[in-house]
């Protein structure tokens, strides 16, 4: 939303005016709730965050606030009344003489004295029903008053960013309600019982129209036994992420029912077909048909690990040896396309088991063979400690470039 505030000021500096502010409504900043009303104090002052300013003059000095800051504007002032109208306000002539709004607004004052401003437009920024803020345009060093067609122009500027301002607002909102789901379906903790020592780490991508279904997940079985497991739910936004909830209760219900591995993935894909072709057409976009899942079960008692795939990557080995590996597990079709495989091996005390998602090792210019090489390279020569190796991993892997898809890792070391 800032860069299209700015973008604003901008395009009418110096073309319309001498400085521009937009001046958005803190309500709808990112961070803030969804917009039900204008941010007021107790006194009924709106509040505003700048959000964009420009003027011909080095230093900006008709913006005496800083970009974010909090700014009160007084029920008198021309910008309360140019939201409470919806309608431009209109100076040719800024009227500075004792007994106007400006008695109210001292700071103001001062700089509109100081630079010599001499008319003014104030334009809500309004869209679908919703009051965004107010665009501020002022001329200090050009003679000319604001004209009628000078004001139609601004308009127009000001309706064309406010869809867009109003667009990044959705797609925020939407994007922090997404990220608020996932990470409450996410386990706030790891559990690795008694059988190894666990560590993750999720990255999402901000090349992507909200968060991934991406997931882990650690279950610890009274007899000792300790499950992992990481999955992709696909598509983006709050329905993958509720998508991908429901898919973590379903397959922690089937795991406390005690079903192996391979059978645990045969019934959630008999589930997930069920739910799609019971899904409404019309309804909400929540088809889990084509997620992906891959899940370990550990017993530290005999050592063995079976691993059951579906449509996933297969899982890494860091050997205490230093050593890496790919078990040879298929990866199977995804859920709801067909069954899934699976393989049984034993891990020596010391082993690092590397789960992951498939946004790890695939990007547009590598394919997954190449990408799982570069995770057996950076495996090999992460540090020991677990909270380590996955930060070591990642940053090894995808450096400061912004990730491509949601990326989850899940490791755990046995004892």
């Amino acid at each position: 939303m800032r860069k299209t505030a700015q973008e604003l000021a901008d395009l009418a500096v110096p073309v319309l005016a001498e400085f521009v502010a937009v001046d958005l409504c803190e309500a709808v900043l990112p961070g803030t709730e969804p917009l039900q009303r204008l941010a007021v104090t107790p006194a009924r002052i709106p509040v505003f965050a700048g959000a964009g300013v420009a003027s011909v003059h080095d230093g900006i000095p008709e913006f005496i606030w800083a970009l974010d800051e909090a700014v009160f504007v007084r029920s008198s002032s021309p910008f309360s009344k140019a939201l409470a109208s919806g309608q431009a306000h209109f100076e040719a002539r800024l009227d500075t003489s004792p007994g106007t709004w400006l008695d109210e607004d001292p700071d103001r004052a001062r700089m509109i004295h100081a630079t010599g401003i001499h008319t003014m437009l104030i334009v809500p920024i309004k869209a679908r029903g919703d009051m965004l803020g107010v665009t501020v345009f002022v001329r200090n060093a050009n003679p000319a008053p604001f004209s009628r067609d000078d004001l139609v122009l601004a308009e127009e500027l000001v309706a064309r960013a406010a869809l867009s301002l109003d667009n990044a607002r959705q797609y925020t909102r939407e994007r922090n309600a997404a990220r608020a789901l996932q990470r409450n379906l996410l386990p706030r903790r790891l559990n690795g019982g008694g059988a190894v020592d666990v560590a993750s780490r999720y990255l999402p991508s901000d090349l992507h129209e909200g968060v991934g279904g991406d997931w882990y997940d650690t279950i610890p079985l009274p007899d000792g036994r300790i499950v992992l497991v990481v999955g992709d739910v696909t598509g983006h936004g709050i329905y993958a992420a509720a998508s991908m909830g429901r898919m973590r209760t379903v397959v922690r219900t089937l795991t406390y029912a005690g079903m192996p591995p391979h059978e645990l993935l045969a019934h959630l894909d008999h589930l997930v077909v069920r739910l799609a072709e019971e899904e409404d057409d019309s309804g909400p976009p929540t088809d889990p048909t084509g997620a992906t899942c891959l899940y370990a079960l550990y017993d530290p008692a005999t050592r063995r690990c079976v691993m059951a795939g579906a449509g996933h990557p297969p899982p890494a080995l860091l050997l205490p040896s230093g050593e890496v590996s790919f078990p040879s597990l298929p990866s199977g079709t995804p859920i709801g396309v067909g069954l899934g495989s699976f393989e049984s091996l034993e891990l020596d005390r010391g082993t690092v088991l590397a789960l992951y998602t498939d946004g790890l090792i695939e990007t547009h210019e590598s394919d997954l063979e190449a990408g799982m090489r570069r995770l057996g390279a950076a495996l090999a020569r992460a540090p020991l400690p677990l909270d380590d190796l996955c930060a070591s991993v990642i940053g090894s892997i995808v450096g400061d470039t912004p990730a491509e898809d949601d990326i989850a890792l899940l490791v755990a070391r046995t004892h």
